[in-house]
């Protein structure tokens, strides 16, 4: 049936931006502590309990390619075509089918998101993928989709409420001078990278490799603490350096443009979308830890003063024009935008510590290529800082996103042992 749910213009963007061989959806990876083995049947018969919890759970949309997107509530959710299952050889064959599932959409006008149970052949070690399409929920209010999971009462389940039941995030009109020193601050950003750029561009191949990595998060703030630096400046400028060590086909870029996230909700309380986009410039061809954290300093500095990601902000008062219209507008504006990478660095909030008696051991985020061919998230949470790695093979070769986290995790590995050292 036709849903109650109205969905707003930055929610729009995600559908605008969906394209058969670039579904604009993220994934959130659960791996599981060793213990006894979840069973299907379970975590189906967890997901049937708690999906009529919030209409979110049954929210999905018709059309929104190149005819206008409509919300569809489903009344019965078919749990078994939501939560399925599958086998795993190793970890290389794992991250192979976790690319495979981030290259292939979810159906409209079904419940946008899907759940997927990975055991190990072998090991017996299970994972539970959890996709989410961002026209439903940025990465932050996407944290309410864990109550399809998590252990917990009526009292804990609650918590998730302020990313499933507040009114959908919707981003109000910008006084005229704050929207015009964004607009500059923005085109001169985008005029930075006009030269000394080579990074490879996304392809139309529709391929997707994924990688995951991680590091305690206590040896990320030391680093950060030692180099005088945010744990947000510090990761910005490993990632920086740990490209220039290992460039994607020999590639010399001496900028890579990159789009940062930037959420409009400073409150962190909200359904929907929230997540706007600035851009920086990162050294693209050195290694030098000390130099990338001068330049990201000095961008973020830009970001926080300036604030140029409300000059592409999807307002409440944007004028109304056919679907088809702005669908070509906002592909157009993605090209001309044109990034390089993704450096995505997100706060944890969720509470859930278990699935099914199982503790979780570790959270990871995936993000959708949205015009880049290189996107890295991280999620700190906790003990640990996770990143989840999404390339374009096609762009950058075969191989890469392993090769990327083996350097980024080299370059985290020498910090903290510099660091270290000086204790």
């Amino acid at each position: 049936m036709n849903s109650p749910v109205e969905l707003t213009p930055a929610d729009f963007t995600y559908l605008h931006l969906d394209t058969a061989r670039s579904p604009m959806h993220w994934a959130m990876v659960l791996e599981l502590a060793p213990g006894p083995r979840l069973h299907l049947d379970e975590v189906r018969a967890r997901v049937r309990e708690r999906v009529r919890l919030f209409d979110l759970f049954r929210l999905g949309v018709r059309n929104g390619r190149w005819r206008r997107a409509q919300a569809v509530l489903t009344e019965q959710v078919d749990i078994e075509k939501h939560v399925t299952a599958a086998e795993y050889r190793d970890d290389a064959d794992l991250h192979r089918q976790l690319a495979a599932l981030h290259e292939t959409a979810l159906p409209r006008p079904e419940p946008l998101w899907h759940i997927t149970l990975f055991t190990s052949a072998g090991t017996g070690v299970q994972y539970v993928l959890l996709r989410v399409h961002h026209a439903l929920s940025d990465g932050i209010a996407g944290a309410a989709f864990a109550a399809l999971l998590a252990d917990g009462g009526p009292e804990q389940l609650a918590e998730f409420e302020r990313f499933a039941t507040t009114p959908r995030y919707r981003i109000p009109s910008i006084e005229p001078e704050v929207l015009k020193e964004s607009k500059a601050a923005f085109e001169e950003q985008w005029k930075v990278g006009k030269t000394g750029r080579a990074w490879p561009k996304l392809t139309r191949s529709g391929r997707r490799e994924v990688a995951l990595t991680s590091a305690p998060t206590r040896d990320l703030r030391r680093a950060a603490r030692g180099h005088g630096a945010s744990v947000h400046e510090f990761l910005l400028a490993a990632i920086g350096s740990a490209l220039s060590l290992a460039p994607p086909r020999g590639t010399s870029s001496e900028l890579l443009r990159v789009t940062l996230p930037v959420t409009h909700d400073q409150a962190f309380r909200h359904t929907g979308n929230a997540v706007l986009v600035s851009l920086v410039n990162l050294l693209g061809g050195e290694p030098a830890l000390d130099r990338q954290l001068e330049r990201a300093r000095a961008e973020l500095a830009v970001v926080a003063a300036r604030r140029p990601e409300l000059s592409l902000a999807a307002t409440d008062d944007a004028p109304t024009i056919p679907w088809p219209v702005h669908r070509a507008i906002t592909l157009a504006s993605m090209g001309r935008m044109s990034p390089d990478i993704h450096i995505g660095i997100n706060p944890g909030f969720s509470q859930v510590r278990a699935v099914l008696g199982t503790p979780i051991a570790a959270l990871t985020p995936i993000s959708p290529l949205v015009g880049y061919s290189f996107s890295v998230t991280g999620l700190i949470l906790g003990g640990r800082t996770s990143f989840g790695i999404v390339t374009d093979p096609a762009a950058l070769a075969d191989g890469y996103a392993a090769t990327f986290a083996e350097n980024f995790d080299r370059v985290l590995r020498e910090a903290a042992l510099q660091e270290g050292a000086k204790r």
